[in-house]
């Protein structure tokens, strides 16, 4: 049993408690020289001298050492840690909900397949590039993922990682959680990169399927699955998975780490390929034909022709009905879209506000800021267009990002503009 909740850990000023369960205690918390809003987590340690207790503080001050050195969005940051009294504590940025993919994981409740998708492909990166800095996890799971109220994934608990290469004492032995464990983890075999993408696996099996890839009656049954027995494919339970994404899910959850992906970057690059198959009404139309299209685009005046045929690759080319909606007023959504045929009709509160045609686009607030729709898009009649979601650009060269967010930008500042003379002239 912890201790009342306290005024002050360290410099930090308590508002209240986030988050509690058998091994501790997380605190909101306002830093009062950063003025933000931050989480503390405190561990129930117990200070008896007892190799557990040992281990335990190793952990948790393992977990602060290594993921304080990780700058990524997707990975939750650890700003500091310290001891308040004989209290160990870590401070770390503050996800509004304390929500993770954990509720996702079930056939009840699963997520639309292409969220789910970008959410795997966010935590692939982010292991990406803890990976290229020497810290293998070796306890991904849903509830090491946290969900932010945009959508966004956050990887944390790094307190069992293991550095691939330092010269002091490494947390080993038998870790991981077990339904999630690889199987060199199970077989008490050295751990890798590829330890945790089968990890992955297993979460994106759950997250897709809305079940476990292996279900067993006790612990050393588990691990034997685990070690033998590959599981059915995610398509089994949920009919619409798209063979591709089967696939991938498959490959990362290979007995042998070799036939494993390469690395976090190559399972995300093959994602990519997944959001073009879940696209809504994908048209068939011919990669060269496409560039033909969108070349006259007056969007596309600045690109060069390598510029946009990576564009087109990041795109999805998509056709609406008359009356269809393609974006709703107040809904969560990253996707910028470039008209390339028809007209849509933009609404307000219910009101129509203006007319959008050929060689416009739309949603740039949503794609640059990840902030609510303000408005409601409707196709007006037969529409073309080509979607492009954040995550999609992702995978452009740095030149061809740079550009496309330009134009972006470029393009919201000149409709604000627009915006301000009209609201100027209505007040004359």
């Amino acid at each position: 049993m912890m201790a009342d909740q306290p005024e002050k850990i360290g410099k930090y000023e308590i508002l209240g408690i986030a988050g509690e369960g058998s091994m501790g205690r997380v605190y909101a918390a306002h830093d009062p020289f950063a003025d933000h809003k931050v989480a503390i987590k405190v561990q129930n340690i117990p200070d008896d001298g007892s190799g557990a207790s040992k281990l335990s503080r190793k952990m948790f001050f393992n977990e602060a050492h290594t993921a304080g050195e990780l700058d990524h969005p997707n990975i939750l940051a650890v700003l500091d840690a310290g001891e308040d009294g004989n209290e160990p504590y870590i401070v770390m940025e503050f996800v509004e909900g304390d929500n993770t993919l954990t509720e996702y994981c079930t056939e009840k409740n699963q997520l639309p397949l292409k969220q789910a998708v970008e959410i795997i492909y966010a935590c692939a990166k982010a292991l990406d590039y803890a990976h290229r800095r020497g810290v293998i996890h070796r306890d991904i799971k849903p509830s090491n993922i946290m969900l932010t109220p945009e959508g966004d994934a956050k990887i944390a608990d790094f307190g069992i990682a293991q550095r691939m290469s330092s010269d002091t004492t490494q947390i080993m032995g038998m870790l991981g959680s077990p339904r999630y464990m690889s199987p060199e983890q199970a077989q008490e075999l050295d751990t890798t990169p590829k330890t945790d993408l089968f990890s992955l696996g297993v979460v994106a099996y759950e997250l897709i399927a809305g079940r476990p890839p292996f279900i067993a009656k006790g612990f050393s049954r588990l691990l034997y699955k685990i070690v033998n027995e590959d599981p059915s494919p995610p398509s089994e339970h949920r009919p619409e998975i798209p063979p591709r994404l089967n696939t991938i899910i498959l490959g990362l959850l290979a007995k042998n780490p070799d036939d494993r992906p390469e690395s976090g970057r190559e399972v995300a690059s093959e994602l990519v390929a997944v959001f073009g198959d879940l696209a809504q009404e994908p048209v068939d139309i011919s990669e060269e034909d496409q560039f033909r299209i969108v070349r006259k685009l007056r969007f596309f005046n600045d690109f060069s022709d390598d510029e946009i045929r990576e564009v087109l690759k990041a795109s999805a080319w998509e056709t609406r009905a008359p009356g269809d909606e393609v974006i709703t007023e107040g809904e969560m959504d990253n996707s910028f879209y470039i008209i390339v045929d028809g007209a849509v009709s933009v609404r307000k509160h219910g009101n129509e506000i203006s007319t959008l045609t050929k060689g416009d686009c739309f949603g740039e607030m949503g794609y640059l800021s990840k902030i609510r729709r303000t408005a409601t898009i409707t196709a007006k009649d037969d529409l073309s267009l080509l979607k492009i979601t954040a995550t999609l650009i992702e995978q452009a060269s740095i030149t061809c990002q740079l550009r496309f967010n330009k134009v972006s930008l470029e393009t919201l500042i000149h409709r604000l503009a627009r915006t301000s003379e009209r609201l100027a002239m209505s007040t004359t």
